[in-house]
């Protein structure tokens, strides 16, 4: 599902600064659950932005679901992330001028072919929020903010499911729920989930743990 080989990646254009990433290999199988654990700036969210294709390596290959994303030109990495990726940002990225199903239907922007009808109010009912639909993210509690970013991750039937940090804005109980709702859900979907936290509560509800650190 994830093959990861050679990746080196930094941020200067110096050849020699020393990389945010550097490691040998890394491969996850489809319906693995892991925990992306390390400390600020270890490189979570780079390898998270590797794997989605919102960024390439200096060098490398970047396997995902069979396809080397570094070959694809951006337009085409976006179209595929859009097919077979979901991601949750850590700050949701939530588009105040549109309504909680305008913002899950706007996932959809790089899908090939047209949204199925009613799937977007299914998510929201799914992540129980289809009484919100018309309300604007500024009229939703954090939390609720957190589950329509999750819903909007699923809205193209993922194959990859990305999550930066998607407890880090809420309080432990409110995380706990939307945690297990994201766990819940790929379990049954068969839904492939990496997941960057820096909260060993978060990564013991993991299948596994890998520490940035130990990939290098």
């Amino acid at each position: 599902m994830i093959h990861l080989q050679d990746i080196r990646k930094s941020y200067k254009n110096d050849a020699d600064a020393s990389p945010v990433l550097s490691f040998d290999k890394w491969q996850l199988e489809a319906g693995d659950r892991v925990a992306l654990m390390g400390e600020s700036g270890s490189g979570k969210t780079t390898l998270l932005n590797l794997l989605s294709g919102l960024l390439i390596p200096d060098s490398g290959v970047v396997e995902v679901a069979g396809t080397d994303l570094a070959k694809l030109s951006e337009a085409k990495r976006d179209r595929f992330r859009a097919a077979h990726i979901g991601y949750v940002f850590q700050t949701f990225h939530l588009l105040e001028g549109y309504t909680v199903l305008e913002n899950v239907e706007l996932g959809a922007t790089f899908a090939k072919g047209h949204l199925e009808a009613g799937r977007a109010e299914s998510l929201l009912e799914l992540v129980g929020l289809g009484d919100r639909k018309n309300y604007l993210p500024g009229q939703l509690s954090v939390g609720q903010q957190a589950r329509v970013a999750f819903a909007r991750a699923l809205i193209n039937k993922p194959k990859i499911l990305l999550a930066d940090e998607p407890t880090g804005a809420l309080d432990h109980e409110t995380g706990r729920q939307v945690l297990d709702l994201m766990l819940k859900t790929a379990i049954e979907l068969g839904i492939t989930v990496v997941c960057a936290t820096h909260d060993p509560a978060v990564a013991d509800a993991f299948e596994r743990t890998v520490r940035v650190e130990e990939l290098r």
